[in-house]
């Protein structure tokens, strides 16, 4: 399968269905469309963050997404840090590489950003996807999260 990783297009209707399908398999659908479209319009403006999403260049299907983020750190060289967040392969897509190629993608841009290292944000309850982060060399740590 050739994949084609590219930027959501916050003016294309199709981008915005099929994006929001992609985080309805991650949680739920967003349900403002407007404030979908801003949000993605504001992370594409941002040389730090890249929404990425992989399309299936044989059928133009959005096939997983995930949102990778890049800033300063303070501590030893100050190296820059990537975190990752919202990564997501449609069900239909699983199992066929899709994530594998989503992270060398992303970390092949994290590397163009001179971060030292990647955190990457998942929900307790996504087992499958820990086993699989585990096998591209991510290590378990422990972190915390508080809704505000």
């Amino acid at each position: 399968m050739e994949l084609i990783f590219r930027t959501v297009d916050p003016s294309c209707p199709s981008d915005i269905e099929g994006f929001n399908l992609l985080m309805d398999d991650l949680t739920h659908r967003a349900h403002d469309q407007e404030l979908l479209r801003r949000n993605i319009a504001e992370a594409n403006a941002n040389p730090a963050k890249y929404l990425m999403v992989a399309e299936d260049a044989a059928t133009g299907v959005l096939a997983g997404s995930l949102l990778a983020i890049c800033f300063g750190d303070f501590c030893e060289a100050c190296d820059p840090v990537m975190v990752i967040e919202n990564v997501v392969t449609r069900q239909d897509f699983r199992g066929q590489g899709v994530a594998r190629s989503m992270f060398e993608e992303i970390e092949a841009w994290g590397r163009s950003k001179h971060a030292a290292y990647a955190i990457l944000c998942s929900a307790n309850h996504r087992y499958e996807a820990h086993k699989f982060y585990k096998a591209i060399g991510y290590d378990e740590v422990k972190g915390f999260k508080k809704y505000l």
